[in-house]
């Protein structure tokens, strides 16, 4: 046992010295539109900065570096102080990657964190005061906006045997001014589920959807595959693909979900309708009826750098 343990150890590390560094595409926040109802930014990962009228939602904030000894490999666009104010923070699971103590520990005391059902046991890890485990289909408002956690199909835990008893995973339908936008955190392929959200909400401008890292049949993690047939039960607008490009992975290359994801699109005829981003740009669906647009301009002392 003590040499599996050991062999592990020394394969991460090797990963660890092999993996190639990716600059993001922008650091700091991009130029927005505030005439537009709905903007995204993928800061990276799992962790997306979703703008709704004047809220501001992030996902699984994760604003760190290697995980354990898993490389980042693609660093996240924003530091905590380059954040706006933030209405709530959303967890999805427990899983390192997803609930990063050091980011939410530098984030304000009064942030308002929820935590997905049956996580109850998990809310002393975060030390701000506003925090919750909310249930499955029953929507919470805060601020003009609507937020239902939804079942998603992924493991649970966090201290990995925890996952044998604690199964908490959630996506969440978050909706505002008009405005339906659906993160699903990560999750495997299931066509009764997706089919069955779909279904009750909607009229999705938006979903979040993971890539990586699988190449189907994973129960836990959906291919660039899965994921467009995810994004069509679901019959939302657009999707933006999330959970790629950060880490070092064995199970696929890194360049891999991006390009599998590009066949994927072109097989099933949906060019204008996913939007690959490069970690730090802003995705923004105006009001106007045009289509939608991506920037990686950032906007700092009056002017416009890229």
């Amino acid at each position: 046992m003590r040499n599996c343990v050991v062999a592990l150890a020394c394969a991460c590390l090797l990963a660890a010295c092999a993996a190639t560094h990716h600059e993001p595409a922008v650091r700091a926040l991009p130029r927005d539109d505030p005439s537009a109802s709905l903007s995204v930014v993928w800061v990276g990962h799992a962790t997306v900065l979703i703008r709704i009228g004047h809220r501001f939602v992030l996902t699984d904030p994760n604003l760190s570096g290697a995980m354990v000894v898993v490389p980042r490999v693609t660093p996240p666009s924003l530091r905590v102080d380059q954040l706006p104010p933030l209405q709530l923070v959303l967890l999805s699971h427990m899983h390192i990657d997803h609930f990063d103590r050091p980011t939410l520990d530098k984030l304000p005391r009064n942030t308002e964190i929820v935590f997905p059902p049956g996580a109850g046991s998990y809310l002393h890890l975060v030390r701000q005061e506003r925090k919750e485990a909310v249930d499955f289909w029953k929507p919470i408002h805060r601020g003009g906006l609507t937020i239902t956690a939804v079942p998603v199909r992924h493991a649970g835990g966090r201290f990995a045997v925890d996952a044998l008893w604690n199964h908490s995973a959630a996506g969440y339908v978050i909706e505002g001014g008009g405005r339906r936008v659906f993160f699903a955190g990560d999750t495997g392929y299931d066509e009764k589920l997706f089919a069955e959200i779909g279904a009750r909400y909607p009229g999705i401008d938006l979903a979040l959807l993971p890539i990586a890292p699988a190449r189907g049949g994973n129960p836990n993690h959906a291919s660039p595959d899965e994921a467009v047939r995810i994004f069509r039960l679901l019959g939302a607008r657009y999707m933006i693909p999330i959970h790629f490009e950060a880490y070092h992975s064995t199970a696929v290359p890194i360049d891999e979900p991006r390009n599998k994801l590009a066949e994927a699109v072109e097989h099933n005829r949906l060019q204008g309708r996913v939007f690959a981003l490069y970690t730090g740009e802003r995705w923004v669906d105006s009001d106007d009826g045009s289509a939608p647009w991506v920037t990686r301009e950032t906007v700092r002392s009056g002017h416009v750098s890229q």
